[in-house]
C-alpha cells in the first residue's frame, strides 16, 4: 500500500489583525491577488474517482487559542470576492468539492497542527485525470488572532481511488 499525502502552503499578510467567524484566511488583503492553494495530486492514483476523507492543517504560529478553520476544496481554481480578513465568498459553486473542518489545533514549540475529517456520509469525491490539481481556501471559524506572516499548510490524507 502506497501512502502519499499531497500538500500546499501559503503565507498570510504581515499583520496580526484578528479574524471574525467566516473570514477568508489568505495570502493577500486584495481579492485580485489572492492565490488559492494548488494541491497537485500528481500521478499517484489511477485515473478515476478519488475519495478524500481527512485533512491535516499546520501553521507556523504557536498559539492554538481559537485556531478553528474550514478547508474549502475545489476542482477548479475559485476567485474570492474578498481578500484576507474579508468574508469568505467565492465563485465555482459547481466545482466546489466540499469542506473539511479542523475544529482545534495542538500547540508545539515550532507551530500548531490539527486534523479534520469529512462529516460521516459526506466524504469528498473527485474525478482525477493525470496531473490533476485540487484547489483550497481557508476560512476562520472563530475569532482568531494570527501571527504576522503566518504560514499555513494543508495536507490531504486518507485518499482512496476507485
Amino acid at each position: 500500500m502506497q501512502v502519499w499525502n499531497p500538500a500546499a502552503s501559503f503565507t498570510r499578510p504581515n499583520d496580526t489583525t484578528a479574524y471574525a467567524t467566516g473570514d477568508l484566511v489568505a495570502n493577500s488583503v486584495t481579492a485580485a491577488n489572492v492565490t488559492p492553494m494548488s494541491i497537485s495530486m500528481g500521478n499517484k492514483f489511477p485515473t478515476g474517482m478519488t475519495r478524500i476523507t481527512r485533512a491535516r492543517l499546520s501553521k507556523s504560529g504557536t498559539t492554538a487559542a481559537n485556531a478553528n478553520f474550514r478547508i474549502h476544496l475545489y476542482e477548479t481554481s475559485p476567485t474570492p470576492a474578498n481578500g484576507d480578513n474579508g468574508t469568505w465568498s467565492t465563485d465555482q459553486a459547481v466545482h466546489w468539492l466540499g469542506n473539511i473542518d479542523v475544529g482545534s489545533m495542538l500547540a508545539f514549540s515550532d507551530g500548531c497542527t490539527g486534523t479534520g475529517s469529512a462529516a460521516a456520509g459526506s466524504e469528498l469525491f473527485v474525478r482525477l485525470s493525470s496531473g490533476s490539481t485540487i484547489f483550497a481556501l481557508l476560512e476562520a471559524r472563530t475569532a482568531y488572532t494570527p501571527a504576522a506572516s503566518e504560514v499555513f499548510t494543508v495536507i490531504l490524507e486518507d485518499l482512496d481511488s476507485y
